[in-house]
């Protein structure tokens, strides 16, 4: 007789420095569901350092619960989080699930390609694990302080020992998020990454199910990818022989491999741009150079569809949201933060063009 799994429940920690401890607090109370205690930096006066907090955020866990929720203070929760975090957990209950992926991140990529195929999980593809918003199982959670203890160094990141830790389970994150980043100054030293927002936030309704049925994509073999610190299109690739498992080369040569010359790839870009609406204001603010590496990383994510299989589909909310965001998560430090949104905007209908011109690209390839 199989036993009935165990009902979910869920302790939550808010993790702050003292001086974020007021917004960590009204974080706590605009969501007194979730019964979130508030942690602080043990030496707050000592080296900056998340993972000091990120120990004590970790083993804080309740005794009764089976899975353990740490929210970082500068989270935005969307309407429904605590609706939507219990039916995540219980669809994947043995899973690490990052409720937050950063908009110019390897994972984002993958986000959007699950959402044009209309998947309701993306596997996490970074080298790190996306902690502003993280749930683990209790018992995984518990020994994460020990486990850092252990291994790491005095400059180690709490998110990268997520990952060390978390090796041999499964780490996913929903295709609509529930969580996006106030994005105040950094306490850390991350400001020189510019705004970091949510891959494709949305509320508990916004078109992707969480149930038990609900489909993960596949880890892809390749993973197209927006350099934002050189501005360069690149290619992640699958390579056991490299130190995280990946291989990065440029953006054109993964298309070559395919059988798509540099022609196929910039014909379609000068058409594009040709019938772009705005277009004058768009170059107001984006330069050509930048316009082709952005269009190059879209037209790759085309192209590494058509390899993963499935019918895309723009259409799909989950993917226009997606979508609109790759443009402001490539050119967040290049581009003024009040002009994001405008970019964001203008460049959607060019990144869904080069995106759908690359699935067809490589489809001509193939056959």
């Amino acid at each position: 007789m199989t036993a009935e799994p165990r009902p979910i429940s869920l302790s939550t920690v808010i993790m702050a420095h003292p001086r974020r401890q007021a917004a960590a607090e009204r974080l706590s109370a605009a969501h007194p569901e979730l019964a979130a205690v508030v942690v602080t930096d043990p030496e707050p006066d000592g080296p900056s350092s998340a993972l000091r907090t990120a120990r004590l955020a970790w083993q804080t866990v309740e005794p009764s619960a089976t899975h353990h929720l740490v929210i970082q203070d500068d989270a935005i929760l969307a309407p429904g989080f605590a609706e939507r975090v219990g039916a995540l957990v219980a669809a994947r209950p043995d899973a690490a699930i990052s409720l937050f992926a950063e908009w110019g991140s390897r994972t984002a990529n993958v986000v959007r390609a699950a959402a044009l195929l209309g998947h309701d999980w993306a596997p996490v593809v970074d080298d790190y694990l996306p902690s502003v918003a993280l749930v683990l199982p209790a018992s995984r959670a518990r020994s994460f302080a020990e486990y850092a203890a252990a291994h790491t160094v005095a400059d180690a990141t709490d998110d990268v020992t997520l990952l060390d830790h978390l090796t041999d389970i499964e780490k996913l994150t929903p295709v609509v998020q529930p969580v996006d980043h106030a994005n105040p100054p950094s306490l850390v030293g991350n400001d020189v990454m510019g705004p970091r927002s949510s891959a494709n936030y949305g509320p508990f309704d916004a078109g992707s199910s969480v149930g038990p049925g609900s489909s993960t994509l596949p880890t892809p073999s390749a993973v197209p990818y927006f350099c934002w610190w050189e501005q360069l299109a690149v290619v992640y690739t699958r390579d056991d022989s490299a130190p995280d498992g990946w291989r990065r080369g440029p953006a054109e040569e993964a298309l070559l491999e395919r059988g798509i010359g540099s022609e196929q790839t910039v014909g379609p870009l000068r058409e594009a741009l040709d019938v772009l609406p705005h277009r004058s204001l768009v170059h107001d603010r984006v330069s050509d150079v930048l316009l082709a590496e952005v269009w190059a990383t879209a037209f790759t994510l085309g192209a590494v569809l058509h390899d993963l299989g499935g019918a895309v589909d723009p259409g799909r909310l989950p993917a226009r949201s997606a979508l609109a965001t790759l443009a402001p998560g490539a050119l967040r430090r290049v581009v003024p933060v009040q002009w994001l949104p405008a970019v964001g905007e203008l460049l959607a209908p060019l990144v869904t063009t080069a995106v759908l011109r690359g699935f067809e690209a490589a489809g001509r390839a193939a056959s």
